[in-house]
């Protein structure tokens, strides 16, 4: 999850903006334009394939010719523990966030669980708290999980319901096993796949918009081409934004957030419908400067709050969850 604070000022234009599909954040072509700009980018819908959905809401979006590798249904604390491991601390995480993340999913000082399993879902919920040194002095308290396992390539998909308490930060992405967190050397293989990311921070985001980005040295605005960088279709020439937004009708309710993901390209889908696309630059070969995606990665899940994308949280915060049903895993 990597912070975005240039997105705001490009919020405030694309929220107002509607009935095209899907919505990229850019026309790298146009010299006026960049990321984040007052300038929005409706292309033609990129083909990837049968758009209908195969699936369904409960049981999933999964493409054809793909087979169920992992999976957490989430029936089992126990199990949590087993596929999961905890990241813990108030540093701030890069993105100035508010929270405290427990080890364990669980607040030792007070017993208040950050991570819980219960009736076939896990919750993820942040609390406000009394900062304290066991908070490294943070004032809010919450969980990041990531997978002990890795993969490269397949189709990930999560169900999950999203809080609509101002200055919540839920995510699903994924980071590298073995590598930089976030490197702007060309030479280095840094990178992240943010599958879905949501902000209630009002009035620059209305609560019906979620995030997809797939972040590399050549795709992001602090890349060698600064803010015209992105991901150039080899052979129809059309740019991608690295990072591109939904509207999702009642965020609160459950939805599937899912991603495909190749060595030819990367797309994002709400519901089995895709909404993110972005090719590989250089597909004949492997360019791990450019395609830093061909890698092992682990899936991440936190609920952050505040932050300099999250926003300043509602004054009369008391508690907020997360709530997923499933996570799943699939390859061919």
């Amino acid at each position: 999850m990597k912070k975005l604070f240039y997105i705001a000022w490009g919020l405030m234009v694309l929220a107002a903006c509607s009935g095209k599909d899907p919505v990229y954040w850019f026309e790298a072509g146009s010299p006026e334009s960049g990321a984040g700009s007052s300038i929005p980018y409706y292309p033609a819908k990129p083909s990837a394939g049968d758009d209908t959905p195969q699936g369904n809401p409960a049981g999933g979006y999964a493409p054809a010719g793909y087979r169920l590798v992992w999976n957490d249904e989430f029936d089992s604390q126990v199990k949590l523990y087993s596929n999961w491991y905890f990241e813990k601390g108030g540093t701030g995480w890069g993105n100035k966030e508010l929270q405290y993340y427990c080890a364990s999913g669980v607040y030792e000082p007070t017993g208040q669980q950050t991570a819980s399993v219960g009736e076939g879902t896990l919750k993820i919920t942040a609390y406000k708290i009394t900062p304290s040194k066991s908070s490294d002095n943070c004032g809010y308290i919450s969980a990041r999980m990531n997978t002990k396992d890795c993969w490269q390539h397949g189709y990930i998909e999560m169900r999950a319901k999203l809080p609509l308490v101002q200055g919540t930060w839920p995510a699903f992405w994924m980071l590298l096993q073995d590598g930089p967190y976030w490197v702007l050397d060309p030479s280095r293989t840094g990178a992240e796949i943010d599958i879905m990311e949501y902000v209630v921070n009002p009035p620059e985001n209305p609560l019906d918009m979620v995030y997809f980005s797939a972040h590399s040295y050549n795709a992001t605005p602090e890349g060698a081409d600064g803010k015209q960088s992105g991901y150039r279709d080899p052979v129809t020439g059309t740019k991608y934004a690295y990072c591109q937004w939904v509207k999702v009708q009642h965020p609160e309710d459950w939805h599937c957030y899912g991603m495909e993901w190749t060595h030819e390209y990367i797309r994002g889908l709400l519901d089995g419908q895709q909404y993110f696309y972005v090719p590989n630059p250089t597909p004949d070969q492997t360019d791990l400067a450019t395609w830093p995606f061909d890698q092992l990665f682990n899936l991440k899940l936190n609920l952050a709050i505040g932050g300099g994308w999250g926003g300043t949280p509602d004054p009369n915060f008391t508690e907020a969850t997360y709530e997923i049903d499933w996570v799943r895993v699939y390859q061919k």
